[in-house]
């Protein structure tokens, strides 16, 4: 069958080879020309089905995606035929793309954000006679079901309000290589699983309730790590991946959350900062999994607090393990992170460190 994947949120200005994938321009009526085989002609028609809001003046409600990005491989065949496993496998690596987008983007500012959504990958199969029709495979409880969508003048998936209007192509590249550079086995597959639960928690969407990414990350941290559900397994293999790099002797920074409040809430199985978030997280994650009875007692950090430190943290991890097999090679800036990460554990990340300048807690420490 022929597949065309692409990323239809994503504005990409030249073309990037990663490995043995390629990054390639969309700009509707103009780029890429004809690739493997397909014409302009066709790929418009494909990527017709995608568009953005449109507003008052216009009559319509939505008007065509001006620009995209494509994704080729180098052992493309002409007419981009692909088998249904080979779909599979190219979606994982596609992934990729994402999370490297994810990695190195910055919280509490005014640009350089994005999420999962944004970077949403399309594997749109399609037929040279009807280019601009499509099926749409959806999960039933019972299994799954397939929907028809014709061709129409007007576009069918809309860009949804929490995605970026003016999103560009912006990944760690290095990090994408290595990502495909991953021998097949256990680490590779544990990475790829990981990712792929932290994606489904860094979406934005309304439809994702919070609850729902505290179990995601949990799940994140455990599949990486290759640890059990139990919390002490997980804070010792926290402890492990970091050994080399925290500060000996622990230093508690000062703020709100003291050392004092971590270990009133905590006070067994406490050797450092992250002992204790470790703890707090898993207490946190099951109260949002069993509801009022899953944690005896409240976490000390909120919600809010979790999510953004453990989003933030953890890319910092995969990039470690990366680097422990030779792929990958931590900057000067992913190794202060690492290095200084407790210094978050002290504050209200969003809480207002200045009220003057509006500037977050986050923004201090980090």
């Amino acid at each position: 069958m022929s597949v065309l994947f692409f990323l239809p949120w994503v504005a990409n200005p030249e073309p990037v080879q990663l490995g043995s994938m390629q990054l390639v321009p969309y700009e509707r009526g103009q780029e890429p020309g004809t690739i493997h085989g397909i014409s302009q002609e066709t790929i418009d028609a494909i990527l017709g089905s995608y568009g953005d809001p449109d507003f008052f003046p216009s009559s319509g409600t939505s008007k065509h995606v001006m620009g995209a990005t494509l994704i080729t491989w180098d052992d493309d065949v002409v007419g981009l035929d692909l088998s249904k496993d080979r779909i599979v496998s190219r979606l994982e690596q596609a992934n990729y793309v994402a999370f490297a987008a994810l990695a190195r983007r910055c919280f509490c500012n005014n640009s350089d954000y994005c999420n999962a959504d944004g970077y949403q990958v399309i594997a749109q199969v399609f037929t040279a006679e009807k280019p601009g029709a499509a099926s749409i495979t959806t999960r039933r409880r019972d299994g799954q079901g397939l929907h028809y969508v014709g061709s129409a003048s007007v576009p069918r998936f809309i860009r949804p309000h929490h995605v970026d209007s003016g999103l560009t192509l912006v990944v760690d590249e290095a990090l994408v290589r290595a990502l495909l550079a991953l021998p097949s086995g256990d680490l590779k597959g544990r990475i790829d699983e990981a990712i792929e639960v932290f994606l489904r928690a860094n979406t934005d969407s309304p439809a994702m309730s919070e609850r729902a990414e505290m179990v995601f990350m949990r799940v994140a941290f455990e599949t990486l790590l290759d640890a059990t559900h139990e919390t002490s397994n997980l804070r010792k293999r926290f402890t492990m991946h970091f050994s080399e790099e925290f500060p000996d002797p622990p230093k508690w920074s000062d703020g709100v959350f003291t050392e004092a409040l971590w270990r009133q809430r905590w006070p067994n199985n406490v050797n450092r900062p992250l002992d204790a978030w470790v703890q707090d997280f898993c207490n946190a994650r099951n109260s949002a999994a069993h509801g009022p009875c899953g944690a005896k007692a409240p976490s000390l950090w909120q919600r809010h607090n979790h999510l953004l430190f453990s989003s933030w943290l953890f890319p910092l991890m995969v990039k470690k393990a990366l680097e422990d097999e030779g792929l990958y090679q931590l900057n000067d800036e992913d190794k202060a992170a690492r290095q200084g990460a407790e210094a978050f554990l002290a504050h209200d990340l969003l809480s207002y460190a200045s009220e003057e300048h509006q500037e977050f807690w986050w923004n201090r420490v980090e």
